[in-house]
C-alpha cells in the first residue's frame, strides 16, 4: 500500500491511499483544481481514481468532492446520513455508493471498516483500510477517544491521527472563546496531548510510521505536534519508525509498505 497526505488542517483534507493498482481518496476537502493539482505532484492521475471516501460531511473533507467525481466519473462513498447531509451541496455526483457504519465491507482490492468517532456533525467516521495483508488506520476527526477507535487503530503498519492544538496557544489565541471551546470539548478535536497518549496506547510492534494530522494553523506548529508525539514514541523511533506531519499546503511525503 502507499498512502500520500495531499491536504490536512482546518482549510482542507484529502489523504491519496493506493493497493495493489488500485487508488483511492479519502475526503476531498479542497477545490477539485487544487485536488488535481496536488494529484499530479503525486503522479496521480485523477482519471484513474476509483472512489472518493467521505468521513463526515463538514466543507474542508467534501469541499471537491462533487465536481472532482462528475468530472472524472468517480464514485463518492458515504454513509447515508452523511450523504443526506452533503448531497445538495455537492450537486449531481457520477455515482453514490452507501455504506453502514460499523459494517466492514470490500471496495476495489481495499477492506475498509468505517468506526464512529465523537464529532460534532451527523454520523462521522474514520476509516480502517487494508489490502491484503497491509493495514492502515485514519482519525482526522474526534474531540476524544473511545474503546472502539482504540480498537481499530490498533494492530496496524500505518497510523494517520489528530493532533489539532496545542492547548496553551488554544488558550491564548484569537479564537472567540465559544469556538475555544468547541474545538477542545468532546465533540471537537484532539490536543497533541490527547493525541500522544493515544500513539502510547496504540503503538505496536508491526508499526511503521505516524502521521499527524489535521493541525491547526492559528493554534499549533508542525514543532509542537512532534515534539510531543515523540514522547509517547520513543522506542519507535528508536527502531527507526517514520513520525512525520501532513500539512495544509503542501503534499507530504509518500509512505510505502
Amino acid at each position: 500500500m502507499r498512502l500520500t497526505p495531499l491536504a490536512s488542517g482546518s482549510s482542507g483534507n484529502s489523504f491519496l491511499v493506493e493497493g495493489n493498482g488500485s487508488a483511492i481518496l479519502v475526503d476531498a476537502g479542497l477545490s477539485a483544481k487544487q485536488l488535481t493539482a496536488r494529484l499530479a505532484s503525486a503522479g496521480v492521475d485523477p482519471g484513474s481514481l476509483k472512489g472518493i471516501l467521505i468521513s463526515h460531511g463538514h466543507s474542508d473533507h467534501v469541499k471537491g468532492a462533487g465536481v472532482l467525481s462528475r468530472k472524472y466519473h468517480i464514485p463518492v462513498l458515504a454513509n447515508r446520513r452523511t450523504w443526506q447531509a452533503i448531497h445538495q451541496v455537492l450537486g449531481k455526483v457520477h455515482d453514490v455508493q452507501l455504506f453502514e457504519t460499523g459494517k466492514v465491507f470490500e471496495y476495489q482490492c481495499f477492506r475498509i471498516h468505517p468506526f464512529s468517532v465523537p464529532h460534532d456533525c451527523v454520523d462521522p467516521v474514520g476509516f480502517r483500510i487494508s489490502c491484503g495483508s497491509a493495514r492502515m488506520g485514519i482519525a482526522t476527526d474526534l474531540g476524544t477517544t473511545t474503546g472502539l477507535v482504540l480498537n481499530l487503530m490498533t494492530d496496524l503498519h500505518v497510523i494517520v491521527l489528530e493532533s489539532n492544538h496545542d492547548p496553551d496557544m488554544l488558550r491564548d489565541g484569537p479564537y472567540p472563546w465559544e469556538l475555544k471551546q468547541r474545538v477542545r470539548g468532546r465533540l471537537g478535536h484532539l490536543s497533541n496531548t490527547e493525541s500522544s497518549k493515544v500513539l502510547q496506547r496504540i503503538v505496536s510492534d508491526e508499526l511503521q510510521a505516524v502521521v499527524l494530522a489535521h493541525m491547526s494553523e492559528t493554534n499549533n506548529t508542525p514543532e509542537l505536534a512532534l515534539e510531543c508525539a515523540s514522547s509517547s514514541l520513543k522506542a519507535f523511533l528508536r527502531n527507526r519508525g517514520t513520525l512525520c506531519c501532513a500539512t495544509q499546503n503542501e503534499v507530504g511525503p509518500t509512505i510505502e509498505w
